[in-house]
């Protein structure tokens, strides 16, 4: 079993209790992904990943117990 340590923030927060202030620690099996968060919390728009302090890109990396898991609302502009 895996515990990933995830913080939400700005209005991905909303994703979340509003008492968890955009934290909480999920528990999923062997071979979870970025993907899974995802599909988990609903989340189905564009987002920064940061893993361990690292930008990630591949939504299917896989996660090991312990990560720190950080989404950030994508913002565009134009």
């Amino acid at each position: 079993m895996l515990k990933i340590n995830l913080q939400l923030y700005s209005i991905l927060r909303e994703k979340l209790p509003s008492e968890a202030k955009g934290r909480t620690v999920l528990q999923y099996d062997e071979g979870a992904t970025i993907v899974d968060i995802l599909d988990e919390l609903g989340i189905d728009r564009r987002v920064v990943i940061s893993i361990n302090g690292e930008h990630e890109s591949n939504k299917s990396r896989l996660l090991k117990d312990g990560d720190s898991v950080k989404l950030f609302s994508s913002v565009g502009g134009g």
